[in-house]
């Protein structure tokens, strides 16, 4: 056992929100990224295929493939496109892949890899030229304000003369990120993404007709659905993120149920008498005579060591007080009736007022999405 702290992924919540954010009407690819944001990718996107759903995104190529070794039916985009690395560096770092092995990947199992580089695009078509009688279907990337990857709109001409050189290339789906739909003192720029992306799209739909256009995330498909082209990409509010926490459009996600749990024994309670320090480097001292638990989880665990945070015990909160050690946080449980060794400290999810990622990340000056991708690694 190499921690005591556990997570506990609520599916019904997950599915509780897919039929949440199917209620916009749009189609959706969920992004299942990142070990589905930490959430686990093999359970989640079974749970999401019962209900049928079809396309998915992941982001390396072997996640890809992780998922088609699951079970997992249908089209599955890889976000990051194929390997920067080719056969011809000097010197191959030895864990990751090339180019070439992401290609082959991606043509066994059936993957749609994302391009967006023109070395990509003329490598992937050089990989590909034996394959004329069955069409190797792509995704390509349009940059519309992100900065990143991606073709830029007014490079769409010459992708659509690079892909008439390359026939076998199918691209089925053009993709872009937007920028700030979660902020709505940004609209106008998220309007503006999308005009963009329009006219990329219009262009390439002149030889491929049939591509569909994907650009709405969870943000875009709660506040601007008819924005989000013919497939959504629901990341964070599919596992129970409010995108717009803290704003004026709150109410948007306020539907959402988180999927995480996580969770930590009591270890030890104890009285603190006034003045008594606490912890490394004596750096809090009781103001009163206090009670104090001691939590089982601590950075080791993925767990911040930053003033401000609580943890939820017996549904109330409790300040973690003194410096975060490396398996072991200290609670000021002095208003939490009965506390006892065994009790359970939620650092997500609990009873009562349960804590969210959005206000963990709040107290760790971070973005949730770090929160359940940091926590996620804890053992379910």
């Amino acid at each position: 056992m190499k921690s005591l702290c556990r997570i506990r992924i609520r599916l019904d919540n997950l599915l509780h929100n897919l039929e949440f954010l199917r209620a916009s009407g749009k189609p959706l690819m969920p992004v299942v990224k990142a070990d589905a944001y930490g959430h686990g990718l093999p359970a989640v996107a079974a749970a999401l295929s019962s209900q049928g759903v079809d396309h998915f995104c992941v982001g390396a190529v072997a996640e890809g493939v992780e998922l088609r070794r699951s079970g997992i039916k249908g089209t599955v985009v890889a976000l990051l496109g194929l390997s920067p690395l080719t056969r011809d560096l000097p010197v191959l770092p030895p864990t990751l892949s090339t180019l070439e092995e992401d290609a082959r990947a991606a043509l066994t199992h059936e993957l749609t890899p994302l391009i967006h580089d023109w070395p990509t695009l003329e490598r992937l078509a050089d990989l590909t030229r034996d394959r004329a009688a069955k069409s190797v279907s792509v995704a390509l990337k349009c940059d519309t304000g992100m900065a990143r990857l991606g073709f830029l709109p007014e490079d769409m001409p010459q992708v659509l003369e690079k892909l008439a050189c390359a026939p076998q290339l199918r691209p089925d789906l053009l993709v872009s990120h937007l920028v700030a739909a979660d902020d709505p003192d940004q609209d106008s720029f998220t309007r503006e993404q999308a005009a963009c992306f329009r006219d990329a799209g219009r262009c390439l739909r002149r030889a491929f007709p049939d591509i569909r256009l994907s650009l709405g995330n969870s943000a875009c498909l709660l506040a601007f659905p008819e924005l989000a082209g013919d497939l959504a990409r629901p990341g964070f509010a599919l596992y129970g993120g409010n995108p717009f926490h803290g704003t004026r459009l709150d109410v948007l996600g306020l539907g959402l149920a988180p999927v995480m749990e996580a969770f930590a024994p009591i270890l030890e309670v104890h009285p603190l008498r006034a003045g008594q320090s606490l912890g490394y480097g004596r750096g809090f001292v009781a103001p009163r005579d206090m009670t104090v638990a001691v939590a089982g989880i601590g950075y080791a665990d993925g767990f911040r060591r930053v003033p401000g945070a609580q943890l939820s015990v017996k549904g109330m909160r409790a300040p973690v007080v003194g410096r975060v050690a490396m398996q072991m946080s200290c609670l000021d449980v002095t208003d939490i009736p009965a506390v006892r060794p065994g009790d359970m400290a939620y650092i997500l999810g609990g009873e009562g007022k349960a804590i969210r990622a959005e206000e963990v990340a709040q107290w760790w000056g971070t973005i949730p999405y770090e929160v359940t991708c940091l926590l996620g690694r804890i053992e379910r």
